[in-house]
């Protein structure tokens, strides 16, 4: 049973022909005598018998009249769906993992863009884990921005923005003044936050490699509060450089230039193939690829690959 086969059931009721049946539905007497029997042997009944005034149809096909009418009607509007959205009377929900330091550097924006261009759009913001992936690939997150190199080929990417690392030390250090030196660096206790996503583990493989001396005073998990550590205290710590310019902005923080060198890294959302073509996802892609001036977005399988302007 099929939408083609309703139709040809309609369409011998409003014509009570079998041959104007065909001419209505573009097709030839002999589909349409074929579609009938089907129609026939699935509901075991003549459905419509000849008489002087034509195809008429039986008790069983009067009763059927109306549900085949809905049908149709429903398959057809299922059919033509084509999904849309519009930002300024969207109530979307977008679900987004990101770490501490993308709401603090990205986040801001992102609400300022929507308040703007989507006043009704609601933002909630998932801590990346270890369930980050799965979280795409089941739909319960429509998006994840961070640094994620664990996030396989399964998934779709874009880079938003290479990063680079500083040191944050409270302004008025007793003993950071011009510069910090190497020897600052190992003589000072450290901070040291573990969160996913914000390559932490870069600093501690290039500390290691280099043997620098790195004393660790305390450990947390975000850099939420960090800002308030390092300012109350003679603690240093590293740390993305977009993160510690906006906590500096206040003054009691200072960024200083890292006394060794370190690798950067790469920012990227990434989303599963199942909202690639999500009308919604593709506009918070492409808004907050906008924020950051970011190129083309890609699929991490190079035969996939795909690029869109």
């Amino acid at each position: 049973m099929d939408l083609k086969l309703l139709k040809v059931f309609d369409a011998i009721h409003r014509c009570a022909s079998l041959s104007k049946a065909a001419d209505r539905l573009g097709l030839s007497q002999p589909a349409v005598s074929q579609a009938l029997a089907r129609l026939r042997e699935h509901f075991d009944d003549p459905l419509f018998v000849r008489t002087p005034q034509g195809m008429e149809p039986t008790q069983h096909a009067l009763g059927m009249l109306h549900n085949v009418a809905q049908a149709i009607e429903a398959l057809e509007r299922t059919l033509a769906y084509r999904s849309t959205f519009d930002p300024a009377r969207s109530r979307r929900l977008f679900r987004i993992c990101m770490t501490d330091v993308g709401q603090i550097v990205l986040l801001p924006q992102l609400l300022l863009h929507l308040r703007e261009q989507a006043p009704s759009v609601e933002v909630e913001t998932l801590n990346i884990s270890d369930q980050t992936s799965s979280m795409l690939e089941a739909g319960e997150i429509q998006l994840a921005v961070g640094y994620m190199p664990q996030i396989d080929e399964r998934f779709y990417q874009r880079a938003l923005f290479d990063e680079r690392f500083v040191c944050l030390a409270r302004s008025d250090h007793p003993r950071i003044r011009e510069r910090l030196r190497l020897q600052d660096y190992e003589a000072e206790e450290h901070v040291l936050v573990t969160t996913s996503g914000t390559g932490h583990l870069i600093i501690d493989q290039t500390v290691e490699r280099l043997k620098i001396n790195r004393r660790i005073a305390v450990r947390i998990p975000n850099f939420l509060g960090l800002a308030t550590i390092i300012g109350n205290t003679d603690l240093l710590c590293t740390l993305p450089r977009r993160a510690g310019l906006i906590m500096a902005r206040r003054g009691e923080v200072t960024v200083w230039a890292p006394p060794f060198e370190l690798p950067t890294y790469t920012v990227r959302q990434h989303w599963h193939e199942r909202q690639q073509h999500d009308p919604g996802c593709q506009w918070l892609r492409k808004v907050i690829a906008s924020l950051f001036n970011a190129g083309p977005e890609f699929s991490a399988s190079a035969s996939e690959a795909e690029h869109q302007g």
